[in-house]
């Protein structure tokens, strides 16, 4: 490890990688084309995660933990399992197609691990930061856009934005996925915040930022991103404990309360009358039809419920049993309990325990939506492999780099 990361040509890899990471997660900000997004991946990411992993085996080199390890194993059976369920799906993709996919996935997620094991942390925060201001300046110009240009209502589901309304900028399709994609960033912004910094301008920045996607993720009306984000939230307050994030949290719950009260009578609607907007029936459906094929499903991308509107599940454990059945199900657990084993292991790693705020929330959102996670290089990369990439790269820094405190770790010398 010590050696190859210390080389030039790591140093390179490493700004390369953080460009590549920055470009991927900002792309529904920057780019209206999904197709240009794509091959700044493939050259900033993938590419160096495939060189890195060639060196590392050439030179036997370990760049990876026992834990890191079995993650990347877990996920690999888990997308295996995915793409040879193509072959009797009525999606049309073929297993060949789908493994390809599952491949690119996989140095994905290797070069995350990469870049946040063994990059500077300044370096790392840097690009963090620099996301967050983006997507919250992304955010801004939809509101400004939607609701003074177009001069769209305030009204309690009235209006639910999820694009700026101008061209195809900032569109992400749908209400519910864009209250969970600008959402991320301010899990990342907090859990910045619940990590310490010691410049006050950089924590003034991080604050403006969430206050500025509250608003944008509120008016998306996904109850999903806002019960996410809360509980993401929550959790950071209560294994971090000082003054910046209980300061956070309080303002949040403020503003909430406030809205409540606000639109109190629409919140008793929601309670008592919408509720959990049919997914229940659409969770019985599911339930009914895994059990015609429980062991391996009814195949990748299978048709959901022809006779209704309804895409997917809305609960990806529930699509998991319906396409790929219990084996799929038991691959996929096997991976999540590979994060929660690193995160456990290491849970004195203040920059692992910010980590796992991103995967609390995505496995919180995971409950009522989320669907396919392998794609090409898009959304689902976004808002499910990276906070689980991530995460295992700060156990993997832990491991093999500094054991205690590492974010801290620039900051001191």
């Amino acid at each position: 490890m010590q050696s190859i990361t210390e080389s030039k040509a790591y140093r390179v890899f490493s700004w390369l990688m953080g460009m590549g990471l920055f470009l991927q997660l900002s792309g529904k900000v920057l780019y209206t084309s999904g197709s240009a997004n794509g091959v700044h991946v493939y050259l900033l990411l993938i590419l160096p995660a495939l060189l890195l992993t060639v060196w590392s085996f050439l030179r036997k080199e370990a760049l990876f933990s026992v834990e890191v390890k079995s993650f990347l194993v877990a996920a690999g059976l888990f997308m295996t399992v995915c793409s040879v369920s193509a072959y009797w799906s009525d999606s049309g993709q073929s297993v060949l197609f789908v493994l390809k996919k599952s491949l690119v996935i996989l140095l994905y997620l290797a070069a995350i691990i990469y870049l946040v094991t063994a990059a500077k942390w300044q370096h790392i925060k840097f690009f963090i930061m620099m996301l967050c201001v983006v997507a919250a300046l992304g955010a801004l110009v939809s509101l400004c856009y939607q609701l003074v240009v177009l001069d769209e209502s305030f009204g309690w589901r009235t209006f639910r934005i999820y694009r700026m309304g101008y061209g195809k900028w900032v569109d992400l399709g749908y209400p519910v996925i864009a209250g969970i994609y600008f959402a991320l960033f301010g899990v990342l912004a907090a859990s910045l915040v619940a990590l310490g910094q010691k410049n006050r301008f950089q924590n003034l920045l991080l604050m403006l930022t969430i206050l500025v996607l509250l608003p944008y993720v509120f008016l998306t009306f996904s109850r999903t991103s806002w019960i996410a984000w809360a509980v993401a939230i929550c959790y950071l307050m209560v294994v971090f404990r000082h003054r910046a994030t209980i300061a956070l949290a309080t303002i949040l719950a403020c503003i909430a309360l406030v809205m409540i009260v606000i639109y109190q009578n629409e919140m008793a609607v929601e309670v008592t009358k919408r509720q959990l907007t049919g997914r229940p029936q659409i969770w019985f459906w599911t339930l009914q039809h895994f059990l015609e094929h429980p062991l391996l499903g009814h195949g990748f991308d299978h048709s959901f419920w022809p006779e209704k509107p309804f895409a997917h599940a809305h609960n990806f454990f529930l699509q998991i049993l319906f396409e790929q059945g219990m084996l799929g199900l038991t691959c996929y657990l096997l991976m999540l309990a590979s994060v929660f084993v690193g995160v456990w292991r290491y849970r004195e790693n203040k920059l692992v325990l910010a980590a796992f705020a991103l995967v609390i929330y995505i496995l919180t959102a995971m409950m009522v939506d989320v669907q396919h996670v392998i794609t090409r290089p898009g959304l689902f990369w976004s808002i499910f492999w990276f906070p689980l990439a991530f995460t295992m790269g700060a156990v993997n820094r832990a491991r093999l780099v500094a054991p205690i405190n590492t974010q801290f770790e620039d900051e001191q010398k």
